[in-house]
């Protein structure tokens, strides 16, 4: 996936060269047509370089080579002035001026581009997007939570899922210098949780945060395929967003030597890389250690690092229905 995403991004990139090209024959043509002299000092200047080439290829050195080349072009940024043109009018024209549109820099160790490295976590960011949809901090309807306070306590459900938004909506609003930098979402399914994750990511894309969103059985198919085909850059996205939401752990199949590993792995690296991660489970926390072990339960309740939102009431769907 993730070598896919770079073949395509690298070839993105290169397609950018014969457009920038056609700019800057077309700047060119605009600057003769204005004052002709700039087109004959260019060529003058293509000519001596050439020629300059051809005659250190049989080691003949032409010393007043770089002299004439600079008198040029300083004459040229003279004309360029003079007739209302910007100084770097004539200048190749390249979309990124690290790579110079090729995909690659260092000059010994060829590395891929920032540009293609962006590009690519964008493309494989559109395939894990969560959908458009109308859920949002905005569109936080409580009408639909009961006005009754809850058993053996002292609030309302409603009152109780203002409480949680307004969390919620404080974290999206520090993205990503939130404090903690994670969340777990955890209660009966229901409550409101994919709502709010979801508004989360809404605002995280508002706001230029790079966030993928997933359920937890995508994610484990995905850990399932990079543990089998030993290809760790399918696991990468995950690792480096700077947002990851997690929906309904618990739901995802339990694989042997997967699962809690992988999982785990993850969680601690994302962890200990301060990046924000958002998990929302139906799962209490009991059933999350006896799920999950005491290593992955206890990173996911460790207050200094994530905040556990535990999520109550009754189901709001079932509400709806009476």
């Amino acid at each position: 996936m993730q070598r896919d995403s770079l073949l395509q991004a690298l070839q993105e990139c290169r397609a950018r060269q014969p457009l920038n090209r056609q700019q800057e024959l077309a700047n060119e043509r605009q600057a003769v047509e204005k004052c002709p002299e700039i087109g004959t000092l260019l060529e003058q200047r293509k000519n001596a370089i050439l020629q300059g080439l051809q005659s250190a290829i049989h080691g003949i050195e032409i010393t007043s080579l770089p002299d004439e080349t600079l008198r040029r072009s300083q004459r040229i940024q003279t004309l360029l002035a003079q007739h209302g043109f910007p100084s770097d009018f004539l200048d190749p024209v390249y979309t990124c001026v690290l790579c110079k549109d090729t995909g690659y820099t260092g000059e010994h160790r060829k590395e891929f581009c920032s540009c293609v490295l962006r590009r690519s976590q964008e493309m494989i960011s559109e395939q894990f997007a969560m959908a458009d949809t109308d859920e949002s901090f905005e569109t936080f309807d409580d009408s639909v939570f009961s006005d009754e306070s809850m058993p053996g306590l002292d609030i309302s459900q409603r009152e109780y899922a203002q409480v949680l938004r307004g969390r919620c909506e404080q974290y999206a609003n520090q993205l990503p210098d939130s404090k903690p930098k994670n969340l777990l979402f955890y209660g009966r399914s229901g409550l409101g949780k994919t709502f709010l994750l979801r508004a989360i990511a809404k605002k995280a894309q508002q706001q230029g945060v790079a966030a993928l969103s997933v359920t937890a059985n995508t994610l484990l198919n995905a850990m399932r395929k990079a543990y089998f085909s030993h290809e760790e850059d399918g696991m990468r996205m995950f690792y480096e967003t700077q947002l990851l939401l997690i929906d309904d752990l618990g739901t995802e199949p339990m694989w042997e030597n997967i699962t809690v590993e992988q999982l785990f792995a993850l969680i601690d690296a994302r962890f200990t890389s301060r990046l924000n991660t958002v998990i929302s489970t139906n799962l209490s926390l009991s059933e999350l250690q006896a799920r999950y072990t005491e290593r992955i339960t206890s990173r996911l309740t460790d207050v200094r690092v994530c905040q556990p939102l535990r999520f109550l009431g009754n189901d709001i769907r079932k509400r709806r229905e009476t």
